[in-house]
Parts: structure tokens; sequence; C-alpha cells
């Protein structure tokens, strides 16, 4: 999408666009984040192992930084949109770590049953017990970001 028309100062910054509201339709959380060096400054580490120190300066394990593709429509129109981690971080209310955390999978021990009614097609988990010791429900973490971003 350009921004040619759009409201802009007219000088070599990039040209801002504030529509009067908008509404995320849709978000691809398949790969919302990159590993940042928060020493060096180095935008993208791809193929770095998770915790070693950064390979270009040798300083701290680099970060997550959000890269969130969204879909936002306006009153006319739908557009691809990417958020940065700043804007990210302020719409979500956590950091890329955390939210990668959230979406980790939690190993655990599920009990299931065939589909009792007719035209189901799901196993259904009658029993799910964590296999991690301090196991928290989802939910906690939910709060615990909740309410640091609320107060």
């Amino acid at each position: 999408m350009s921004l040619a028309g759009c409201s802009g100062d007219g000088g070599a910054a990039a040209a801002t666009w504030t529509p009067p509201y908008c509404t995320i339709v849709a978000a691809d959380t398949s790969d919302f984040s990159y590993l940042s060096c928060p020493a060096c400054g180095r935008r993208t580490l791809p193929g770095h192992p998770e915790g070693a120190p950064c390979g270009a300066c040798g300083g701290p394990a680099p970060a997550r930084a959000y890269r969130l593709l969204l879909s936002v429509a306006t009153h006319d129109r739908v557009f691809p949109v990417v958020l940065f981690d700043r804007a990210a971080r302020a719409l979500l209310g956590c950091s890329a770590d955390e939210l990668a955390r959230l979406f980790a999978g939690e190993m655990c021990r599920l009990a299931l049953r065939e589909p009792t009614k007719d035209g189901a097609e799901h196993l259904r988990a009658v029993s799910v017990v964590p296999l991690r010791d301090g196991f928290r429900p989802v939910v906690d973490t939910l709060r615990t970001l909740y309410s640091r971003a609320g107060g």
C-alpha cells in the first residue's frame, strides 16, 4: 500500500498515515519474532542458537523482538501491516520472549477417549497431567502479564 497523497511533513522522513479507526482482522503468529542483539544492534541473527552469545560481537545472548504481520481493515479497505517491537509491545502488553514462552508447548500426559457422539471426529481429552515441575496454567501467566501492563 502506498501512502501517496497522505499528509506528511514533505521532508525526507517517511509519510505517516493515521486512519480515523481500524480493526485488526488477522494476525500471522507462525513467525512473529526474530532474534536481535541488544549490544551491537544487529537486527536479525538467522539460525542463531537461543541463549548463545551474539555471533557478531560476542555480547549478551540476543533477545526476541517482534515482527508481527497483521491484516488491518479501515472503513474502505484491508491491507497488511507489520508491527515491529515497540508497536507490538504496546498492543500485546508483553515482550516477544514472554509471548514465545506462552506459545511454547508443555509436555503432559493425556488420557484420551474415542468420540461418543455420532459424527464427532476428534479424540476427547478426559485428563491432562503436566509433567514439568513448576507448571503454571496459561491463565496465571496471562494474569501476570496483564497486571504488569495495566499497573
